[in-house]
């Protein structure tokens, strides 16, 4: 399997992306499209908030006592 990145801004690249959707063994993935990977804004911040949060040194030794 193979990434191919086109730039959709110009016309001819257009028509090679209609041409590649009519190929049976190759498949266009759109980037608006609604089941595209998201991220989720609250998870972000979540992890932001434990980026500035003191961490706690835990001794290896010990752990399992």
């Amino acid at each position: 399997m193979a990434t191919v990145i086109i730039d959709t801004s110009t016309n001819e690249a257009k028509r090679l992306v209609d041409y590649l959707k009519t190929l049976r063994f190759a498949k266009v993935l759109d980037e608006n499209r609604e089941d595209a990977p998201t991220y989720n804004p609250e998870f972000v911040d979540m992890i932001k908030q434990r980026e500035k949060q003191a961490s706690v040194k835990v001794d290896i030794d010990n752990i399992w006592k």
